[in-house]
């Protein structure tokens, strides 16, 4: 089970790792299409996005029954790419700001969570787990990943 301590650290060393790596770029290098096929301009649209969408998706999560999966249905390849669309006029400087502003209201949220709710069993393209877990998995886990990915500048290390 993954605390509230955990979720809350592990998304701030995302937004932490976000600024560090992203402030080692080199000119143009927001625009370079890394090994998993987006920029790192994309990578950081798409994190912003998913911030954003989250307390609404625990909201559903809540009040979907244990046994119901509530990503079914959702084409999420069509959704990322949407959500990277709509900003993609938005500057670099722009992005990350709506990524740190994002990640600050999600850890907010986070804080604000009823246990109960963060011990609640439910499914996102799971089986039934802790909230909890989702949350680590699911956003904490998926974040870093895709820092990691914006910040790789060759396939080498996959």
């Amino acid at each position: 089970m993954a605390s509230r301590e955990e979720l809350i650290a592990g998304l701030e060393m995302t937004v932490a790792q976000g600024r560090r790596t992203t402030s080692l770029f080199a000119e143009g290098e927001w625009d370079s299409k890394r090994p998993c096929g987006w920029t790192p301009k994309e990578v950081y649209s798409h994190l912003a996005s998913v911030a954003a969408i989250v307390p609404n998706l625990a909201q559903g999560l809540m009040n979907a029954p244990e046994d119901r999966d509530i990503a079914e249905g959702i084409n999420v390849n069509e959704m990322n790419a949407r959500s990277v669309a709509a900003m993609a006029s938005m500057t670099p400087d722009q992005v990350m700001t709506a990524f740190e502003e994002n990640y600050g209201k999600l850890i907010g949220f986070v804080k604000s969570l009823p246990d109960e709710q963060l011990n609640a069993r439910r499914r996102f393209i799971s089986d039934a787990v802790l909230v909890s877990d989702i949350l680590a998995n699911s956003i904490v886990l998926h974040g870093l990943h895709h820092v990691y990915e914006a910040a790789s500048r060759s396939d080498t290390f996959d």
